[in-house]
């Protein structure tokens, strides 16, 4: 059963793109191109896991986009390549200090502007509000989200 799209939700959608392109212009102050964040990004959060596949298949990217971002981040000193201990062909990926350190700065800029804007903007009782509807958000973009069956348990 497909949901009815109302002009709330339609409002919602475009409130949560215009807050995700003002947290990449924010970013958009690193030397670093808003694509190679994403691949930095990825790599920590996949930890152990970052493989050039992971990471296409985590942010859509095509593979030859991925190898070329990595030939870039390992050419600029911020990602470092390890042959797997176990299959020889897989290729692990880990960020350098000065890639991390990036990461980090990116971040911290971005939680700045958005604590900034939350505590200009609202009020505390707003502010609380927007904490735990972030929690909904989590599930709404979580892996499985949109599995019709997820909640059928709820429905009954």
């Amino acid at each position: 059963m497909r949901a009815i799209v109302s002009p709330e939700i339609s409002r919602l959608r475009a409130q949560l793109t215009r807050l995700a392109r003002r947290l990449r212009q924010e970013a958009r102050n690193d030397p670093e191109s808003w694509t190679r964040m994403l691949v930095i990004s990825a790599i920590d959060r996949l930890g152990n896991a970052a493989t050039p596949s992971a990471i296409a298949r985590m942010e859509d990217m095509r593979s030859s986009q991925v190898a070329a971002v990595l030939r870039d981040l390992e050419t600029s000193g911020l990602v470092a390549r390890h042959p797997d201990g176990i299959d020889r062909r897989v290729t692990r990926l880990v960020l350098t200090a000065t890639g991390d350190a990036i990461l980090m700065e990116s971040r911290h800029r971005r939680d700045a502007w958005l604590a900034d804007a939350i505590a200009r903007q609202l009020t505390y009782e707003e502010s609380k509000l927007l904490i735990q509807a972030g929690q909904l958000l989590e599930r709404l973009a979580a892996p499985g989200a949109d599995d019709p069956d997820r909640h059928a348990d709820l429905k009954a």
